[in-house]
């Protein structure tokens, strides 16, 4: 079922109704998304052997071992589970995370003359290194083994690793593939032999950056975040308990939203160094870590706005461009996931510096950026990424030509119909059949996230009341609807256009307050009924 435009100027589309059957909600949308029918299997990587034994005999000779990861939360916490071992096995170990702007993404031969500077014998990558062909071409010329643990795309030249735990250059290796800290879990746990002290705060990270990478959360991926939260919520005297006491963290969707953002903060507005010693030893690096998500967080808002009010016509460009040199490299990922989700197109957002342009691209599921990329390869410097998320760098007098190339490659590959704002309505309910037991009855879907979204609900006909714009700058849209609380975060500018009968999409929640559980509905969108 297609309905025409919400007040959002989103369309609905209902994927399913309820069967007339005894099935309860959460049974039928169990079996809807296939949740229980996924290979749970982990996968198995062919050179694990090889680097565990390398690791051991470094371990064993007393070696320098260099930890080189990403700038992002789950190059971060990828990182992160491999410094922590070599503290358990006290390693002689230097970390090194590339700084967005000096140092740009990935391995350089700058890096690796550095680490070879530091007499380190054996590197280990984490969550990047699949693409640096010269660069471990290089790290061999300075007698440095190199391991790559990875998950981004492969290029058709592998570089000569010593080894490489890369899930796409496996065979058969059960998808979806895990992010770059679950490749690095696999690594750890290998050689720990799946039983450590301190297994508990590695899974955490391992969940945390698994869940900020966006990855699909179903077969194995599903399985180490519900593991995962587990361990992070009976964590007690280290950092990642702080910040789970701080941010108020018990779920994936506080994981993404409360957790990710802060350990991306410090990458995207100073050194990802400082996430990493804030999840490593806490103290003053966690107050850092909350002032810089601060400043993330209205500095987004700003150049989002300036985004948005820049592109003249988003209806008609199939590619929405934003470029300024105003814009850090660090929000450029941002603004363009806010245009994208605003108006359902790819998108690109440009920070540009002198004669370089620095990228950050993103698209709905119907059209695979970093393929595009690829086929505009000649315009650029450099670029990688996922499917719906990718970056790159290009001259700015190729600028032009970029934008052209891509805006007709999308034409080419997707239907414009597709290239329109859109939510996907798990199914329509009843108000009369919300309550405390539905609601916790949907708790069998979670962990949420990627391919697992909270559900989503359509109820019809309904009339708003006692509304009010309520937060500090009184942007949300607080409610009752039969007895209901509800909230709509975002929503208050639309107050006057709840005075009639309306259909409404939302999520469902528990309010807690007093020791007293009641329903709760989150309001996602509003359209006038027929």
């Amino acid at each position: 079922m297609q309905k025409k435009f919400s007040l959002t100027g989103k369309k609905w589309v209902i994927s399913a109704n309820i069967p007339d059957s005894e099935i309860s909600l959460s049974s039928f949308l169990m079996s809807k998304r296939e949740l229980d029918k996924f290979n749970e299997k982990e996968g198995k990587f062919s050179d694990m052997p090889k680097a565990i034994s390398r690791i051991q005999k470094a371990v064993n000779n007393g070696e320098k071992i260099g930890i080189f990861g990403d700038y992002d939360c789950d190059g971060i916490t990828a990182a992160a589970q491999l410094v922590r071992y070599a503290r358990r096995h006290n390693i002689d170990y230097t970390v090194r995370l590339p700084h967005r702007i000096k140092d740009g993404y990935g391995l350089s031969n700058e890096i690796i003359l550095w680490f070879a500077e530091k007499e380190i014998d054996l590197l280990i990558t984490v969550d990047t290194g699949i693409s640096s062909t010269e660069e471990i071409k290089l790290a061999r010329e300075k007698n440095i083994d190199v391991i790559i643990t990875d998950h981004h795309q492969p290029q058709t030249q592998l570089p000569r690793a010593y080894a490489i735990l890369h899930p796409q250059l496996e065979d058969n290796f059960p998808k979806p593939h895990p992010a770059g800290a679950g490749v690095a879990y696999a690594l750890v746990n290998a050689l720990e032999e799946n039983n450590w002290e301190g297994k508990d705060e590695d899974l955490s990270l391992a969940m945390i950056g698994t869940i900020a990478d966006l990855v699909p959360l179903n077969g194995a991926n599903r399985k180490l975040v519900k593991e995962g939260l587990v361990s992070f919520n009976r964590l007690s005297n280290c950092p990642l308990a702080t910040l789970r006491e701080k941010t108020k963290s018990k779920t994936s969707t506080d994981i993404a939203f409360r957790i990710a953002p802060r350990i991306n903060a410090a990458g995207r507005m100073d050194d990802p160094s400082l996430a990493l010693a804030a999840i490593l030893d806490g103290k003053e690096a966690l107050v850092t870590l909350d002032e810089l998500n601060g400043i993330r967080q209205d500095k987004t808002h700003e150049l989002t706005t300036h985004a948005i009010e820049s592109i003249v016509n988003p209806e008609l460009e199939l590619l929405l461009w934003a470029a300024s040199k105003k814009y850090p490299h660090g929000i450029v990922g941002l603004i363009a996931g806010r245009l994208t989700e605003n108006y359902g197109k790819p998108s690109c957002a440009v920070s540009m510096d002198r004669d370089i342009c620095t990228a950050s691209l993103r698209s709905p599921p119907c059209y695979n950026i970093t393929e595009g990329l690829n086929r505009c390869s000649d315009l650029l410097i450099a670029y990688g990424g996922h499917a719906q998320a990718a970056g790159c760098t290009f001259y700015e007098r190729k600028a032009s030509a970029l934008f052209i190339r891509l805006s007709k490659d999308i034409a080419l590959n997707v239907p414009p119909e597709k290239l329109s704002p859109k939510l996907d309505i798990d199914t329509e309910i009843d108000l009369k059949d919300i309550s405390l037991s539905l609601i916790d009855s949907l708790n069998i879907l979670k962990p949420y996230g990627q391919g697992n979204s909270e559900p989503l609900f359509l109820i019809q006909n309904v009339k708003l009341k006692n509304t009010k714009c309520v937060g500090k700058e009184m942007t949300h849209l607080q409610f009752s609807i039969d007895g209901i609380k509800g909230i709509g975060f975002g929503l208050g500018h639309l107050e006057n256009e709840c005075n009639s009968n309306i259909d409404i999409v939302c999520k469902l929640d528990i309010d807690e307050w007093n020791g007293v559980r009641q329903p709760q509905v989150i309001l996602v969108d509003i359209m006038n009924s027929k």
